[in-house]
């Protein structure tokens, strides 16, 4: 078959979430089919990556971005029922380059993430469209909107109720939605009672993410939390834990430290390097470097939507790790048992001064979360099901069943 792909990030190098699920979808797509990607770069240095695609890809089409144009070009929007996500992430020459793509070659399946990407295809009836909303966005904003200060939590606000607008539009628009929990199936569901909705969890490579990878011993006792740190919530999860869990761990563990590990640290993330045992990183060449050193993972979000892929390389890695219930309950039942889990800046500390005063019982954790997570979350069976989907014309909606029965698509190239 021969598949377009839309996408709101260039997938590499795969340092973010949603880069690291669509790098993974493409590898596995283009294992068996003609993969023509079209997708954003909001930093110029990643414009230099489409080399890498091009030995998945069939072909690479990478639009700039400007993320400062792009709010300017949103701030309209308030005016409207438009979300302001629709226009930042509108590009005049991706959309040009996608229609010339249409003319010019017969596809089979349109595979879209990120809902704001769905603007790019909109009118095509004749090709089954697959839609990866990853999580669900409208979702995500009205949780923002309830940590952040006036004017933004009216716009925060304001977003998640146009998001959802035009999130039912796109899911009752196309065959398949696809999403990474129940959890977001549920929302889903609720946003469209007709939406055709699948779920595809995250996967991690436990080959790369293996204790024996990078063996670092701590000199002291360590507790790591990892992410890119411009994203709000992994922001919003670091202060809390760095100003309300800390203190209460270093009443019984006095020498321990918290290390925050990502890219990007915002100006309130790196004030936190002046609390008495709080590293902040900034970017590193690789996380398990880091991951090597600590002794507790911790995941303590206020905010969280789908499977935090911090919780699964943690455990891949033998790491126990302490979480708010909230964010365990992405992950299936049986790898959600292995997670620590409290709501109160109390429980988390009592957890994590646990797993550091007790290291067998840490390492019997870490040891039973990686068993667990390698049976449940390979990227191997993750992907299995994507192309299960994809191909498999009985996997998918009644829309799309009539689709492939019907549509005469052309010459394939499988």
């Amino acid at each position: 078959m021969r598949i377009l792909y839309i996408c709101h990030r260039i997938p590499y190098p795969t340092d973010k979430g949603d880069k690291i699920r669509v790098f993974h979808q493409l590898r596995a797509l283009a294992s068996r089919h003609d993969v023509d990607l079209f997708t954003l770069a909001d930093r110029a240095e990643d414009m230099a990556h489409q080399a890498a695609l091009g030995q998945y890809c069939r072909s690479v089409k990478v639009a700039r971005l400007f993320p400062r144009v792009g709010r300017l070009r949103a701030l309209p929007s308030l005016l409207t029922r438009t979300p302001l996500t629709i226009p930042y992430f509108y590009s005049a020459e991706l959309a040009r380059a996608i229609r010339s793509a249409l003319n010019q070659h017969s596809y089979d399946r349109i595979f879209i993430s990120c809902s704001a990407m769905a603007q790019y295809a909109e009118g095509i009836k004749d090709i089954p469209v697959l839609m990866d909303l990853v999580d669900v966005d409208s979702d995500k904003w009205k949780q923002y909107a309830r940590f952040a200060r006036f004017p933004f939590s009216a716009i925060y606000r304001r977003e998640g109720r146009r998001l959802r607008e035009y999130e039912r539009k796109v899911c009752e628009s196309v065959s398949c939605v696809l999403v990474t929990t129940e959890r977001e199936a549920r929302l889903v569901r609720e946003i469209s009672d007709t939406a055709e909705v699948r779920v595809i969890p995250n996967g991690v490579d436990t080959g790369y993410f293996k204790p024996s990878a990078i063996p670092t011993p701590a000199t002291r006792p360590t507790v790591t939390f990892t992410g890119d740190m411009s994203y709000f919530p992994n922001e919003e999860a670091v202060i809390f834990f760095a100003r309300k869990v800390l203190p209460l761990i270093r009443k019984a563990e006095p020498k321990v430290q918290f290390l925050i590990v990502g890219r990007n640290p915002s100006s309130s993330v790196r004030r936190l390097r002046e609390l008495e045992g709080v590293e902040v990183t900034g970017f590193v060449p690789d996380v398990r470097t880091y991951l090597a050193q600590t002794h507790v993972a911790v995941a303590p979000f206020t905010i969280a939507a789908g499977i935090q892929n911090k919780i699964l390389e943690a455990m891949a890695y033998c790491l126990p790790v302490v979480a708010t219930s909230r964010t365990a309950g992405g992950l299936s039942a049986g790898v959600a048992e292995i997670v620590e889990t409290g709501n109160t800046a109390e429980d988390l500390a009592e957890k994590v001064v646990r797993l550091l005063g007790d290291p067998s019982f840490a390492c019997q954790r870490g040891a039973e979360g990686r068993r667990r997570v390698s049976a449940e979350y390979s990227w191997e069976q993750c992907l299995d099901r994507l192309l299960q989907l994809v191909e498999n014309p009985m996997n998918l909606s009644p829309l799309e069943t009539e689709l492939v029965a019907s549509a005469t698509f052309g010459p394939t190239h499988s």
